[in-house]
């Protein structure tokens, strides 16, 4: 139950970086924006340090970021209608397969 909370708690971690990050471009340079990102970062922050407590920080961090990462692109798309270019693609990719590589090298 402990390992399940943790992983909860890192995806909330995630979920708060992308509205931080999405909430920027939305709000356009507005006050609202960055109180909202501020926010939420800070609620990112608290998330992540309370997952580290049990996932190994590297496979939190590397997931923290490639999966928000993953999910900024897919908001940009569908909200702002910005398509990667072929490289950005690849290199979204290579972090994907990075994630897996990191979790398949975890000690159990």
């Amino acid at each position: 139950m402990l390992k399940f909370k943790a992983w909860a708690f890192l995806m909330i971690a995630i979920m708060a970086e992308v509205i931080a990050t999405i909430s920027l471009k939305a709000a356009s340079g507005e006050g609202w924006g960055y109180a909202l990102m501020t926010a939420s970062i800070i609620l990112s922050y608290y998330f992540m340090g309370l997952c580290v407590r049990i996932i190994p920080i590297g496979i939190a961090y590397a997931m923290w970021e490639v999966l928000g990462l993953c999910l900024i692109v897919s908001f940009s798309i569908f909200i702002f209608g910005e398509m990667p270019n072929i490289y950005q693609k690849i290199g979204i990719g290579l972090g994907i397969i990075g994630i897996v590589l990191i979790n398949l090298g975890e000690k159990k």
